[in-house]
């Protein structure tokens, strides 16, 4: 049942704890976050079976924290020194506030005063995106066609969202460097970005993205201009496999009626030493609807 504390708040935080010990942490990240806030908000935590979680109710901050001890634990049975944590956050809408909201709840809930690295994964326009899952993938080894590049430069990061999405994604952007400057962040990252919103994103930056994600659900070839620029600004290029749009608000409202998602965020441990994933988990922060808007 879902708990009582989201029929009093009209902001609340949920915490998916350790997914990796349930077996939740082994699937597409859409599957994962569902799945681990189904079992954060319905499974009954006076249950006596073996596989009922632990679920804690912070009433003072609004929050539905699971298995937070677990997560502790194992957090600290390495030194801070020896474990990396990373965390990405994904953003459907220009809030600064959803930005700062995410970064407290993530240092907050993992009890720590810094992380090693945030990406921030910011998709205002996902609605009029074509869906990954009806496009034909390419070889990565073979070299894009010219009716390839025209495609992947009208569905671009850019060409989708424009000069005012390029704009309230350099104040998005500032949020984290803000928690950069204060050592909180100790590298910054951007995903999703084709090459000219990159480079609009690191000029007018304080603290230069180091990181940068690509998508290569769509296009398994990294475009020329994106390669090229981030080796010439040595930023780390990774790629990924996440949806634009993480949780579709009709799946997250039967989880949690009245409530629609503002941010959320995955955040992965690896010890250093072994390279090992030893936590992973997802958080969301949701609100109501304000009566305004009713």
């Amino acid at each position: 049942m879902i708990p009582t504390i989201t029929k009093n708040y009209q902001n609340v935080v949920i915490s998916t704890g350790n997914i990796i010990n349930n077996e939740l942490g082994q699937r597409q990240s859409n599957e994962e976050l569902y799945d681990g806030l189904q079992k954060t908000l319905h499974d009954d935590p006076k249950s006596s079976t073996s596989d009922s979680v632990v679920v804690e109710i912070d009433k003072l901050h609004g929050r539905v924290l699971c298995a937070t001890q677990e997560l502790n634990s194992k957090l600290t049975e390495n030194g801070r020194n020896e474990i990396s944590i990373g965390a990405k956050i994904f953003l459907n809408k220009n809030s600064t506030e959803s930005v700062n909201e995410a970064l407290e709840a993530l240092l907050n809930i993992l009890n720590v005063t810094h992380v090693d690295n945030v990406v921030l994964a910011y998709h205002p326009n996902v609605a009029s995106a074509t869906p990954l899952a009806t496009t034909t993938p390419r070889s990565p080894c073979a070299p894009s066609s010219n009716s390839s590049s025209v495609t992947d430069s009208a569905n671009s990061w850019s060409a989708r969202n424009g000069d005012q999405g390029i704009s309230d994604l350099k104040i998005l952007y500032k949020g984290l460097e803000r928690y950069a400057l204060k050592q909180q962040i100790k590298q910054l990252g951007i995903a999703d970005l084709d090459a000219k919103a990159l480079a609009e994103i690191y000029k007018t930056s304080e603290v230069a993205p180091s990181i940068a994600q690509v998508n290569l659900a769509a296009c398994c070839v990294v475009p020329v201009e994106l390669q090229e620029f981030c080796r010439d600004h040595e930023l780390v290029l990774n790629t990924h496999s996440d949806p634009e749009l993480l949780l579709p608000e009709e799946r997250f409202s039967f989880l949690a009626p009245g409530y629609t998602i503002d941010w959320s965020l995955r955040y992965q441990v690896y010890v250093r030493c072994r390279g090992v994933l030893t936590a992973k988990g997802y958080i969301v922060g949701a609100s109501k609807p304000s009566r305004a808007n009713n």
